[in-house]
C-alpha cells in the first residue's frame, strides 16, 4: 500500500489565549484535514528522543524509525551535507546565525531588519582565517568548519531563537574559550546605523552515519523538502530528493509545487515523505494568527490537490515533529497530533 507522510513541522502546541483556548490547528478552518479525521483516526504521539533538546532533527529521525543510539546530537553536519559541504572525520560543524544584538542582548536570531540581499552581502564580507571554513547558505543561515577538538564540540550549546533576550556574554562564554571561534565572532560583527549583527556559531557536530530508509522499512522513498536539516537527513538515509524550484522552508513556499511533486513521486515510490517547515518558521516569530493561516493554506493549496488525486488505498498520514509554542516562540516536549486515514 502506498504511503504519504506529511511532517508539518512545529504544527502541534497547547491552546492560545487569543485563540478561545484551541490550537492554531483546531481553531483553523481545515476541511480536508477535518475529512481526513472523519474517515480514519486522530491521536496524540510523542516523538522527541529522552535526553535530547526537542528539535526536527530528533524528532523526525525518530518518526523515521530510526533508532535513538544512531541519532546525531547536534544537526550542523546534516544541514552542510544537503549544502554539498565537504566534512572530514577530523572536523567539527556548526550552525552559524547571523543574529542581531540590542544592549548586549540577543533580539533577533534570523538577522532582524536586514533583508535577504543584506544578510548574503554580509556573509560576503566574511573574514575567517585558515583555521575556519565558512558557508553561507541561505538568508541568516550559514556553515562553519573547524578541525575537531573536545572543546568545540561542546562549544555553541545555546539554540539562539530558544534563548531571545539573553546575555550574549552567556552565550558566546563556551565559543569564547575556543580561540578560532572567538577570533572568527570578533572580526565578523558589524552594525547597521544603529544596529548590531554578529555571525554566532552554535550547535557543534561531527561526520555520521545512518541507516537508509529501505534497510529500514524495505519500502522506496522519495523526500520532498526544502528545510537543509530534512534534505541533509534524506541524503544520509538514502532517499531520492526531487528538485523543487519554488521551495522556501517558510510560509512563502509554494506549496502547490510541493503538492505537484508528492502526486509525481508517489507513481514510482512505495513512500513519499514530505516537509513543510513554514509552521515551525511562523512559531519562532510569534504570530499565532499567521500560524493558523498558514494551517489553513496548506489545507486549501496542499492537502487538497493531494487528497483529490492521489490514488485510492493511499495511506495519508499529516503529524507534527514536534510542539512549538507561538506564544513563546519556543520548541517544547509533548505529544502533537497524528491524522492518519486511507483514501478511497
Amino acid at each position: 500500500m502506498k504511503q504519504i507522510l506529511v511532517i508539518l513541522d512545529g504544527l502541534s502546541e497547547e491552546g492560545v489565549k487569543e485563540l478561545d483556548y484551541m490550537t492554531p490547528l483546531q481553531y483553523a478552518y481545515t476541511p480536508i484535514i477535518d475529512e481526513l479525521i472523519h474517515q480514519g483516526k486522530y491521536e496524540k504521539k510523542s516523538f522527541y528522543v529522552s535526553d535530547r533538546k526537542t528539535d526536527s532533527l530528533s524528532c523526525i529521525l525518530s518518526i523515521l524509525g530510526v533508532r535513538d543510539e544512531f541519532i546525531p546530537k547536534n544537526r550542523a553536519y546534516v544541514e552542510a551535507l544537503a549544502a554539498n559541504i565537504d566534512v572530514d572525520d577530523d572536523e567539527s560543524v556548526l550552525r552559524c546565525n547571523l543574529v542581531k544584538i540590542n544592549n548586549g542582548r540577543l533580539e533577533s536570531f534570523n538577522g532582524g531588519g536586514l533583508s535577504n540581499e543584506e544578510m548574503e552581502n554580509a556573509a560576503k564580507r566574511i573574514r575567517a582565517d585558515e583555521k575556519i571554513r565558512f558557508h553561507h547558505i541561505s538568508g541568516y543561515r550559514n556553515i562553519v568548519v573547524a578541525k575537531k577538538s573536545d572543546e568545540i564540540l561542546t562549544a555553541g550549546s545555546y539554540p539562539p531563537h530558544e534563548h531571545m533576550g539573553e546575555s550574549m556574554e552567556i552565550l558566546l562564554r563556551d565559543i569564547n574559550k575556543v580561540d578560532a571561534l572567538r577570533d572568527f565572532v570578533e572580526n565578523n560583527s558589524f552594525s547597521v546605523g544603529n544596529d548590531e549583527y554578529m555571525f554566532y556559531p552554535w550547535g557543534a557536530s561531527e561526520k555520521v552515519e545512518l541507516p537508509t530508509f529501505y534497510n529500514l522499512h524495505k519500502r522506496t522513498c522519495s523526500c520532498i523538502c526544502s528545510a537543509e536539516v530534512v534534505k541533509g537527513i534524506a541524503k544520509l538515509m538514502d532517499m531520492d530528493i526531487p528538485v523543487l524550484k519554488r521551495a522556501t522552508a517558510d510560509i512563502d513556499t509554494d506549496l502547490k509545487e510541493k503538492a505537484e511533486a508528492v502526486l509525481n513521486e508517489i507513481k514510482n515510490h512505495d513512500t513519499v515523505v514530505v516537509h513543510i517547515n513554514g509552521t515551525d518558521e511562523v512559531s519562532h516569530r510569534k504570530d499565532t494568527f499567521g500560524k493558523v493561516k498558514f494551517i489553513e493554506q496548506i489545507d486549501r493549496e496542499f492537502l487538497s490537490d493531494i487528497y483529490e488525486n492521489v490514488e485510492e488505498n493511499t495511506v495519508i498520514t499529516i503529524l507534527a515533529d514536534h510542539m512549538t509554542s507561538s506564544v513563546t516562540g519556543v520548541h517544547e516536549n509533548g505529544p502533537v497530533d497524528v491524522i492518519k486515514a486511507i483514501k478511497r
